[in-house]
């Protein structure tokens, strides 16, 4: 899954599908001001939000992984075994940002944990610079 989407934007790995075919997630300000767009795979299984970005060299400008959880409620994150640092969104049941985390280190193993949240979006760092709470975070097929 996570080569995939390197495949989309680098190059890297095994193309299997374009970026046009790659869900996106859209913020956009209480202005409808648009703040970021990003393609992204989604993390839907257990499994698949542990792995996270884990075993990936790189994520490029314009992807983003989104993690989706089941139940609303505390989320904790970690980038400890993530080798480039990592901005992450943390968004609410209706898509409301709760928190925005700039710039986790590679490496660090500090858990990020914030409430209530449904979705949190990794990006590549300085990617969400603008994003503020009460943003809205939008998921399009």
């Amino acid at each position: 899954m996570a080569r995939l989407l390197g495949a989309c934007v680098a190059g890297v790995g095994v193309l299997l599908m374009g970026c046009e075919g790659m869900p996106t997630v859209t913020i956009h300000g209480p202005d409808e001001t648009l703040r970021l767009r990003a393609h992204v795979l989604v993390a839907e299984t257990a499994d698949e939000r542990r792995m996270g970005l884990v075993g990936r060299r790189e994520m490029a400008e314009g992807e983003g992984l989104l993690l989706l959880f089941p139940l609303e409620g505390e989320v904790c994150i970690t980038n400890a075994e993530v080798v480039f640092p990592i901005d992450a969104v943390f968004a609410d049941a209706l898509g409301r940002v709760v928190a925005v985390e700039r710039s986790i280190a590679a490496g660090d193993p500090s858990l990020r944990c914030h409430a209530p949240v449904l979705t949190v979006l990794e990006l590549t760092s300085g990617a969400a610079l603008s994003v503020q709470p009460h943003d809205v975070l939008e998921r399009r097929p």
